[in-house]
């Protein structure tokens, strides 16, 4: 794996996890969701005024990769209404490179070292402990709501793994820019009409003026964290990339419990020690 897709995947891995805890700590989490997105577009079409529109071949996975993209948001917006962002950001973030690694080996025919394999197997063991070692029944937390984050964190990550494995092909029919720009354009298109038929009103008439400055710098992390890891998929293999935007686990871990009161964040610090070491065997096997 080369240096720099390391470098950019780890960089929007940060970015990623911020953005989300933006989401979370929002009163409205499917409005603070569409708002992420909708900013998200607005910045994309200056990309698309600098690296002009993608290619015809390029709309043909933008347009899928964008439908999975809409449903991704609201699984995700569902599951933090239900659980703590360290409890549904690691289910969602986890299972996803355990889905997208099979899919590739389906669909691309890649072929990676056994030692990568079990990086990518200690990755996901890592970032499930994170929620099942730190999550502890307590009677302040009913056991409904936990179910139901974690059925809608796996709907998540199945949505992950979707778009990763269309992105992967799409990005290199066109440019990373154009790609990303038309991609945030199509899901928040998508996504704000999920909020009118959901909510009865148009998403922008739900937002407080005083949240456009934050949602404009969720907006900016998300655009800029998935810009990063395309331009990562286009130079290496998509099993890895999946697996190191899953080191987002521990920034999203330590914001939820030193930010936003969750409980046991500790402990589920503690288990991304298992993160770590996946990490450190998948990023040596290359």
């Amino acid at each position: 794996m080369p240096l720099v897709a390391l470098g950019l995947v780890l960089t929007s891995a940060f970015l990623h996890a911020i953005w989300n805890a933006i989401v979370k700590a929002g009163d409205d989490r499917l409005v603070a969701a569409w708002a992420t997105t909708a900013a998200g577009a607005i910045l994309g079409l200056g990309l698309l005024g600098i690296a002009g529109l993608p290619s015809r071949y390029a709309l043909a996975f933008a347009l899928p990769s964008g439908v999975l993209h809409a449903a991704y948001v609201v699984a995700l917006a569902r599951a933090y209404d239900a659980g703590d962002l360290s409890l549904v950001y690691p289910i969602a973030r986890g299972v996803a490179p355990v889905l997208a690694t099979a899919g590739a080996v389906v669909a691309f025919h890649e072929t990676l070292p056994w030692a990568a394999y079990g990086g990518i197997g200690l990755v996901t063991v890592g970032v499930l402990l994170l929620s099942a070692l730190g999550h502890r029944a307590d009677a302040s937390v009913a056991r409904e709501p936990v179910r139901q984050a974690i059925t809608w964190s796996l709907l998540t990550s199945a949505c992950i793994a979707g778009y990763t494995l269309i992105d992967r092909q799409g990005v290199r029919q066109t440019s990373a820019l154009s790609y990303v720009a038309v991609l945030f354009l199509i899901h928040s298109s998508l996504l704000a009409l999920y909020v009118r038929a959901e909510r009865r009103t148009f998403p922008w008439r739900l937002l407080v003026p005083a949240q456009m400055w934050t949602f404009g710098l969720s907006g900016a992390l998300a655009l800029g964290a998935y810009l990063l890891v395309l331009v990562a998929l286009s130079i290496s293999q998509v099993g890895y990339i999946a697996a190191l935007r899953e080191t987002s686990v521990l920034v999203a871990a330590w914001i939820g419990w030193r930010h936003l009161g969750d409980l046991q964040g500790l402990p589920r610090l503690v288990s991304s020690g298992v993160v770590a070491l996946g990490l450190a065997i998948l990023v040596a096997s290359r």
